[in-house]
């Protein structure tokens, strides 16, 4: 619903072809009181949000409390929006593992990539590149199919 709310407003305010994504994250062995949700940037300690280096502190510590490493899942939405009557949206979910373990490629902006590994190729996302992440394929294919309606 987020990626929905965002993509028509920005439609709105530019009469664009507007793409929004969102997403929710669970890491499978944090107690439900620690889930980020669709929070992701904001801490739990605090309740607000937080710099890229605050995340990546925060994430490893916790992280490292539970064994050095969880699955997780992204519920990623993806929306579109063509025209006030044209509206496009998609949901996947992205497995990953993640690590208390940085890698050393940080991404501004995306600091979880460097706590995030690709289960199939064994890689951290911060060190693949945008087309080989996994989350890449589904946001391409759904583009795709609506490029014609642009």
């Amino acid at each position: 619903e987020n990626a929905r709310i965002k993509a028509q407003a920005y439609f709105a305010a530019s009469r664009l072809p507007t793409l929004a994504i969102d997403a929710g994250l669970h890491i499978e062995k944090f107690a439900e009181e620690k889930q980020p949700g669709v929070f992701v940037r904001r801490l739990r300690t605090t309740g607000q949000s937080a710099t890229d280096e605050a995340l990546l502190d925060y994430y490893a510590r916790e992280l490292e409390g539970v064994g050095g490493q969880s699955h997780g899942v992204w519920d990623v939405a993806v929306a579109l929006v063509i025209s006030d009557t044209q509206v496009f949206a998609r949901t996947f979910a992205l497995h990953v593992l993640f690590t208390f373990r940085r890698s050393a490629v940080h991404i501004p902006g995306a600091p979880l990539s460097s706590l995030m590994i690709d289960p199939a190729s064994g890689r951290y996302f911060a060190e693949l590149s945008t087309a080989a992440r996994p989350d890449a394929g589904p946001i391409r294919d759904f583009v795709r199919q609506y490029l014609d309606n642009i």
